[in-house]
């Protein structure tokens, strides 16, 4: 176990540390904020025209229970746009 640790260090230190990884984590951060905003409005929006709950009549655990699936479907669409995002981003030089 300890052989998969020290592969696994020496992967991220030679390729997240270089400008391309950085470039990666940067997509990866732009890709989250634009899920975070768009599930979040539709989300919300969503409740309040499906439901006719004004947000100021929302209570503690529906802001939770909220917050909590833009995060789960956030972090998802994330996950799924994270893999070519990685191919592109920390990908091999080679030219095909």
């Amino acid at each position: 176990m300890l052989f998969i640790c020290e592969g696994r260090d020496a992967w991220y230190a030679k390729n997240l540390t270089p400008q391309r990884g950085k470039k990666f984590l940067l997509a990866l951060l732009t890709v989250f904020l634009i899920a975070v905003m768009g599930v979040g409005r539709v989300t919300i929006i969503g409740v309040v025209e499906q439901y006719n709950i004004p947000l100021t009549s929302w209570t503690t655990s529906m802001y939770v229970l909220q917050s909590a699936m833009v995060l789960v479907y956030s972090t998802v669409f994330t996950v799924l746009l994270a893999i070519p995002l990685g191919i592109f981003f920390l990908g091999g030089s080679d030219k095909h």
